[in-house]
This record gives C-alpha cells, structure tokens and sequence, in this order.
C-alpha cells in the first residue's frame, strides 16, 4: 500500500530511517528546522507548525475570539468542514458566500451579503480550492477585514492575508503523515499559537508554568522529517502534477478549471454533465459535499451558482498518470 503519494530519494529515506532510529519523534529539532525553511513558501515571518492543518484553523479562530470577540466568518460552502466548525465551535458567525465560476469566494456576493451586517468584525476564510494560488480581485475588497486563507491545497500563496493554514497530508504536494502550519506576521498571534500547541505552557526553569488555553497541536518530529524531504522534491512534484494536469485535459471533455502561476496543482477539476459517470469509473469521491446542505450545518439560505455547478464537479488527482492509463 503507498502510504505517501509521492516518490523520495534513497537519501530522503536514509534521513527519515536515522530519524526513526534515533528514536526522537516527539517535537523535534526538525519541527523548528520545517517551520524555517516553510518561509519561503509562506512569505511569512511566523510559522507555526502544528499537527493538522485542523488544528491550525482551530487555533486561529480561539485567537479571534479572544481578540475581537464574535466575529462573522464568510467563507464558501464547498470546503472541508474542519475550518468552519472551529470558527463555530467559538461562537462565530458563519455566513456562507456564494462560488465564481472558478469555484472560488465570490467577491461580488460578499459585497452584498457584508451589507447587511456592517457593524460585527468580518472574518474572511477563501479557499485555494484545487491548488491555485489567489482568488483574482480579492485584494482590493480589503478594509478592516480579518482575512484567513485556507491553503490546505496550495503551499506557494500569493493572496495576501493576516493568517493562512497549510496542510501536509500524505497526498498533498508536500505530504507528511499528517501536519499543517499557521503562517502569520503578527507576533502577539504567534506566540499564542506557540503556547497554544503546547498545552498553553510557558516553560520555566525546570518545570512549566499554564498561561492559557490550550491543547497537544504540536506537530511531531517524524511527521517534519517527512514534510523536510517531500519540500526538496516540491518543484519537480508540481512539474509532474502539471505534465499530468495537461495530459487529462486530452482524454476528457468538458471545462476544466484554469491553474495560475504558482499552483500547487494538488488537483484538476473538471466541470461536467458527465460528472457523476466520471467519478463512478475512476472510483472518485467527490471534493466536497456542501456544507450548507448537510445536516450539521442546515444553512437555508440558497448559494445559486454554488448548487448549480456542484453536481458538475469532477475532481481528478494529478499525483499519478497511471490512474487514467488503466
């Protein structure tokens, strides 16, 4: 069975195997050594690495609370539920936007939808859904919003933001065994996240004192070794996913989605009336069910061209041709 979707060096595997024998896998020298070289993906002074990119979220929106109170968090329905659950398990305000074409934050909707409740503290959460890198025309919205950015499927962003999460999961251009990171310029934030990962602990000479809240989200040193070895290989991983991103848009009809610059091309989507065909052949689970429909959330309110592309969406991995050679 792979367990990582992606191929590493002998001298990767070496250095994971000395990692193992070491037997130093708890938080590490290597979770330190991740979060540095992490910057130059992020662009951000603060990387704070924890052990999901769920946990990262989670921790973001305690901060919010605890700095400004409850916020209102738009954010669009097609995503992973874990962000929006933190935001509402702190009380915040969740209002669902509507998807562009593009399946991205609808700019325009937001507009609208922000009219309506102008006075509480706007949170934005886009996602960097499929791996591109920015949502076009987002940055000229910006006021005196908060502005999250969940690039669980694109490491390399180039939207601006106040706090972004990264995730590393094992089919993810950088891929662990599970971790995620919180990139930030603000220091108050990051030294909470620091405390927070750690159980809210401030260590003192020969014990630790309890400053605030907080939980086990550190990420471990096995799981940074990992990320460490994946992050060498990420530009020729992204030159593969594209090589096979370009092959797919040969063998089926339909839309697919357009990937910028700096994509992570962590996966091609394609809009079709075929989609439902696509998915059963290939053994596809469709990315996502929308949240404002499931039972959890029951949000009433109607995201129009959200509900009228989701059953046209086909989301193809780009980690492996051979699935389409098959």
């Amino acid at each position: 069975m792979k367990i990582l979707h992606t191929k590493l060096s002998d001298a990767s595997l070496e250095q994971i195997k000395d990692v193992l024998l070491s037997g130093d896998i708890g938080f590490g020298a290597n979770v330190t050594l991740f979060e540095s070289q992490f910057q130059v993906f992020s662009q951000a002074r603060h990387n704070v690495a924890t052990n999901s990119a769920s946990a990262a979220a989670f921790m973001i929106f305690s901060y919010l609370k605890e700095t400004y109170g409850i916020c209102d968090v738009y954010t669009p329905s097609l995503t992973f539920t874990s962000p929006t659950w933190a935001a509402k398990h702190f009380g915040h305000n969740i209002i669902f936007v509507d998807v562009n074409d593009e399946l991205l934050f609808d700019i325009e909707d937001y507009k609208e939808k922000r009219k309506l409740r102008p006075n509480t503290k706007a949170v934005l959460m886009p996602v960097l859904y499929g791996g591109v890198s920015t949502v076009p025309g987002f940055g000229a919205i910006k006021d005196d919003e908060i502005v999250v950015v969940d690039a669980a499927h694109c490491p390399t962003p180039t939207i601006e933001s106040d706090f972004t999460f990264f995730s590393f999961h094992p089919v993810k251009p950088i891929c662990s065994p599970d971790g995620g990171i919180i990139a930030t310029d603000i220091d108050a934030a990051a030294q909470y996240f620091r405390a927070y990962r750690n159980f809210g602990r401030l260590n003192t000479l020969n014990s630790y004192d309890i400053v605030q809240q907080g939980f086990k989200f550190y990420m471990n040193n096995l799981s940074a070794s990992i990320a460490l070895e994946s992050m060498k290989d990420y530009k020729n991983n992204v030159e593969t996913r594209r090589g096979v991103y370009d092959y797919i848009k040969t063998k089926f009809k339909g839309r697919f989605l357009e990937h910028d610059t700096n994509s992570s091309y962590y996966f091609a989507t394609l809009i079709t009336e075929e989609a439902a065909s696509i998915s059963h052949e290939y053994n596809l689970v469709k990315h996502y069910p929308l949240l404002h429909k499931t039972k959890y959330y029951n949000n009433k309110n109607s995201l129009a061209n959200t509900e009228r592309l989701h059953p046209k969406i086909v989301n193809l991995p780009l980690y492996d041709q051979d699935i389409y050679n098959s």
